[in-house]
């Protein structure tokens, strides 16, 4: 560049000599300073809501008074790992203008996998020598969903499914809330990387655009969280995309980590104290009807934001003073082991012990879990963390992690493929070759003979291991319906699909059951049999809550509406009707509930005039206590031990008695079911060789089969 100045102003700002007194170098303009940003360093306070968070999560799980609630431990746990991540994820890239996602996975790699890999390792043996047979085979499948972040997902298809409401915890339960944490670090980080980019890699802009984004993620998850919620409550408490916004909420705290450090001391010990409150509050007063998570989530949300800004600030409050003393500093370092392996401590030690599970004896096993988790942190967690040659290494850390998953998996796939503890599959069973029942003098000699078995045969149909397949055909047809489906299948049509004489067979899974019996008759008589049956669904017309989601069961109603419409039309000879009495009376309960009940009783006979004949099934026997199928293939050898306490009885009297009253003023058929499972009010759980019962409240196929003769003998003749 040519100087254009007074020749004089040059040599009177430079020496004689210098050859820049005629010239201007370029002016080199000063490196920009990099923006800067504070982390938090380690947080004693942070630490301690850990402990509070897993304090709160072991003495609900331990089933001590007042705190079933405790699960919102889980939701200040999602605060703590969106808060921390994002503060990392921020940091580095002021530090170094850049995320590597592969040192970010590395980290999480070496921090959780080993510790959780050996946590599934030993529960998938200890599973697999003290688990009942009749859910080993599932949770060996939850242990591999666990293996590939997925479980959450899994308990969510688990959970809404009808069938699977009364089976025993899977000891990998507490593996869900690490799924969703996990599918965070695997979206959080990509996402945030995309918007550095487009903020053309500026520190600051990426806090902007990262508040934006968190802020929209909290807003849109927590109106879901409400609305899947109310329709179905597993699929909200498990499912990452209904949880999504209690990790934002604790991100939108990192990205405001520098305004959080300019907190007021009052404002500090008000956010403190009333924070932690709300969580602790939320322990206690919650309960497993409270619906969750949704608006109840909101309170430990808020609760845990509010104790980690509270702690933000410069002076000292407190709730963070006592979050930082000895005892909570122990337990939250801790929390990680402590939360993975309490869990199977709690589920498998009675088990192993043979013992039923209290209180005194949980909190004995959670005192033993924490020693557990002591060593577990200082020989898994902290070794392979801090090891150099690991943090070193991007690639080490995710190949170790890798590598851990993979012996998580060899471990269980050999459990199930080469010491498999059950038999092949052999199928469904022949119903067709069960022997049936001729009399009623028979079934009431195998009735007692059933009552002085001691040992499950070796041959028990179905086998213990089959027992949660052993389901009628028409699940398997899609002819029995799910909670959400509201519309008629076609093609549901069994036995003779040509005959003049129809038969309908209407109502819940409790109608459902008798299908394979009613099936039999309509080959044997020539009937055109039609299945018309529907998940806790009752054919009575009355409104009723539902058992997966919020409010009325309003699938039900359409339903029924569809059945009667449908009984008008065709005009059949005869309408089986069946249900489980364990229904809650939408808005009713008492001797209101049982008047409704019998009003609707009479309304659902009334709707099916159109038919020729109606009968009505009485309920069969259900389980006071643990179901059939987990006693059995625990007390192989001391059967007794399961039928000593008379396990299974007719449940809900007052229904049954007011729907069989409002049948017989109807002038339809009255099938009393109860004696052809129970002999004089005791009722056995294997006869001639047949498991009596698959669940907790369903009749196995072949046993229901064995009274088609006896069914038949009841029902209106069609000839």
């Amino acid at each position: 560049m040519v100087s254009t100045g007074s020749p004089t102003t040059h040599h009177a700002a430079n020496p004689p000599g210098n050859r820049t007194d005629t010239l201007l170098l370029p002016r080199i303009a000063p490196e920009p300073q990099r923006e800067q940003w504070t982390g938090m360093g380690f947080r004693p306070d942070i630490q301690g809501l850990r402990a509070v968070a897993v304090g709160l999560v072991l003495l609900s799980h331990a089933g001590f008074p007042h705190s079933a609630g405790g699960y919102v431990g889980v939701d200040v746990f999602f605060v703590l790992s969106g808060f921390l991540i994002t503060s990392l994820l921020v940091k580095e890239v002021f530090d170094t203008g850049k995320i590597s996602i592969a040192g970010f996975y590395a980290r999480r790699a070496r921090r959780i996998l080993p510790a959780a890999m050996a946590v599934t390792i030993a529960t998938a043996l200890g599973a697999w020598m003290f688990f009942p047979v009749t859910r080993l085979d599932a949770v060996m499948q939850d242990a591999l969903a666990v293996i590939v972040y997925i479980v959450n997902y899994r308990f969510v298809a688990e959970q809404t499914e009808y069938l699977n409401a009364d089976q025993m915890p899977s000891p990998f339960q507490q593996y869900w809330s690490l799924a969703v944490e996990e599918q965070f670090y695997v979206v959080w980080p990509l996402l945030l990387l995309v918007l550095l980019l487009l903020a053309g890699r500026r520190p600051k802009r990426l806090v902007t655009a990262a508040i934006v984004c968190s802020a929209l993620i909290f807003a849109a998850t927590l109106a879901l969280s409400v609305v899947v919620t109310a329709e179905s409550q597993p699929t909200a408490y498990y499912a990452a995309h209904t949880r999504a916004w209690e990790l934002a909420a604790g991100a939108l705290l990192a990205l405001t980590l520098p305004a959080l450090k300019r907190t007021p001391q009052g404002l500090a010990w008000v956010l403190g104290i009333g924070g932690l409150a709300a969580i602790v509050l939320s322990g206690v007063m919650y309960t497993e009807a409270t619906p969750f998570p949704g608006y109840a989530a909101l309170a430990p949300v808020l609760g845990t934001a509010a104790v980690i800004a509270a702690g933000s600030g410069p002076g000292r409050n407190p709730v963070s003073g006592l979050l930082s003393t000895a005892p909570f500093q122990f337990v939250g370092k801790i929390s990680y082991s402590l939360y993975l392996w309490h869990w199977p401590i709690l589920i498998l030690a009675p088990l192993a012990l043979g013992v039923e599970p209290t209180l005194r004896l949980n909190l004995v096993l959670i005192a033993a879990t924490v020693a557990v988790a002591q060593v577990s942190y200082a020989c898994i967690e902290e070794p392979v963390r801090n090891w150099r040659p690991l943090k070193r290494s991007n690639g080490a850390g995710i190949v170790l992690g890798l590598m851990a998953s993979v012996a998580g998996a060899a471990v269980v796939l050999a459990l199930v493929n080469v010491f498999p503890k059950a038999p092949a599959d052999d199928g469904p069973v022949d119903l067709a070759a069960v022997e049936p029942v001729a009399t009623a003098d028979e079934l009431g000699r195998r009735l007692a003979d059933g009552l002085a078995v001691t040992t499950v045969p070796d041959d028990l149909t179905p086998s213990l291991a089959d027992m949660s397949a052993d389901r009628p055909a028409i699940y398997d047809g899609d002819c029995h319906l799910d909670v959400e489906t509201v519309a008629l299948p076609g093609d549901c049509s069994f036995g003779d699909t040509d005959s003049g004489t129809e038969v309908m067979l209407v109502g819940d899974s409790h109608a459902a059951q008798w299908f394979p019996a009613l099936e039999l008759l309509a080959e044997r008589n020539g009937w055109e049999l039609v299945s018309r049956t529907k998940s806790s669904c009752t054919p009575v017309s009355v409104r009723i809550d539902s058992t997966v989601h919020e409010g009325e069961y309003a699938e039900c109603w359409d339903w029924k509406q569809e059945v009667f419409d449908e009984i008008a039309s065709l005009e059949p000879e005869l309408v089986v009707f069946g249900t489980y009495d364990d229904n809650t009376v939408t808005g009713l309960d008492g001797d209101a509930a049982v008047e409704a009940w019998n009003a609707g009783w009479t309304e659902t006979l009334e709707r099916a005039a159109p038919a020729q004949q109606v009968a009505v099934l009485a309920d069969t026997p259900s389980a006071t206590g643990e179901a059939a199928p987990e006693c059995l293939a625990l007390h192989m050898d001391a059967v007794q031990e399961c039928v000593a306490d008379d396990p299974y009885e007719v449940e809900h009297p007052e229904f049954r008695e007011a729907g069989l009253d409002a049948a017989a003023d109807a002038g339809a058929a009255v099938v009393d079911t109860e004696p052809w499972f129970c002999l004089d009010g005791r009722c056995p759980l294997v006869v001639e060789g047949v498991a009596v019962y698959r669940d907790g409240h369903h009749v196995s196929t072949p046993y229901i089969a064995s009274l088609a003769t006896l069914l038949g003998e009841s029902l209106p003749d069609l000839r």
